[in-house]
């Protein structure tokens, strides 16, 4: 029987998919995760840890008048490097991402340029969208 608080198999394959995977998996790899001994059960457990690291480090009032849009913030976050999410943050780690997902055909060009400049926004929105499909409300973190 599987976990009930991981992502189906429908959404790993899903047409962000990848994306999905690639976010959860810099989660459960990241150093803050290592350093603290944690071992995710499910991908529900790994997301609450981002989530809780999120709120105590980023999440505050300041933040969210400059970044009201909740994957904008989190995006915000992401490019600070944050120790709960191991991301890629070179551009040309970025640029290759791009390339293996399939959103990119080649790594110059307007669209490269809008990829990598909306990298760290289209993360937190697959984030949001990978704690939706495990039952955890992401929005309760935008008041």
């Amino acid at each position: 029987m599987k976990e009930k608080f991981n992502l189906t198999e429908q959404a790993k394959n899903g047409r962000n998919g990848v994306q999905l995977v690639y976010v959860l998996d810099c989660i459960r790899n990241s150093g803050r995760a290592s350093d603290e001994g944690k071992v995710f059960a499910n991908d529900r457990e790994a997301l609450q840890f981002f989530f809780d690291c999120f709120e105590t480090e980023f999440n505050h009032t300041y933040n969210k008048r400059c970044f009201p849009c909740l994957a904008d913030r989190i995006g915000a976050y992401l490019r600070g490097l944050p120790g709960c999410c191991n991301i890629d943050y070179w551009n040309d780690e970025i640029l290759k991402l791009g390339l293996t997902w399939g959103v990119l055909d080649s790594p110059e060009g307007r669209k490269a340029e809008k990829f990598v400049d909306r990298f760290f926004e289209g993360c937190g929105l697959r984030i949001i969208q990978a704690a939706e499909k495990v039952g955890l409300n992401p929005y309760n973190y935008s008041v």
